[in-house]
């Protein structure tokens, strides 16, 4: 399998409230060849009002004479694929750690919190995990460190296994304060 992928030069920046920030490009086109059944392109766009690229077009292509059919597309990890392609062009070779190194000198809940919405800026389905392995520990210390974030505002209020960076969780956690 082989991955081909270019970002815009346009970024959008990612991170909590005060910061630390890391920009990422605002779209991508993803081209993933030599994968049975098909070979694939896809367009991510930035949606601001969640926070992340998401998907807006796929395109599967066949070999030769053979039609596309959606047993074969249900085969295909079309999320994993993705999220692989983003987060080494945007991590390289140094994943996840690599944000903890680059801001030695941040709280430890600032950067954690950074490392968690660039995860779900990127479509991971782990982002707390991804929190942990950041600092190269268990993924299963990675809710509380998130829980530690999220308790000092730098996360906004989700629903429980779901994923949020969006602002209307920002935007919803504020209003339940201003009512207590």
């Amino acid at each position: 399998m082989q991955f081909e992928t270019k970002a815009s030069r346009s970024r959008e920046s990612v991170g909590p409230p005060g910061g630390p920030t890391v920009t990422v490009p605002s779209s991508f086109t993803i081209k993933v060849t030599d994968l049975e059944p098909y070979d694939l392109r896809f367009e991510t766009k930035w949606d601001e009002r969640e926070r992340r690229l998401t998907i807006r077009e796929a395109t599967f292509l066949t070999a030769g004479d053979e039609p596309v059919r959606m047993a074969g597309i249900i085969r295909v990890a079309i999320g994993d694929l993705v999220d692989q392609a983003m987060e080494a062009e945007v991590l390289g070779e140094r994943g996840w750690p690599g944000v903890v190194e680059d801001h030695p000198d941040e709280e430890q809940e600032r950067v954690d919190a950074l490392v968690y919405l660039l995860s779900v800026a990127l479509g991971s389905p782990k982002p707390s995990a991804n929190v942990a392995i950041a600092r190269g520990l268990s993924p299963a210390s990675g809710p509380k460190r998130v829980g530690a974030a999220r308790k000092a505002g730098l996360l906004p209020a989700t629903e429980s296994g779901r994923p949020s960076a969006g602002l209307s969780s920002f935007d919803k956690a504020a209003r339940a304060k201003r009512k207590r």
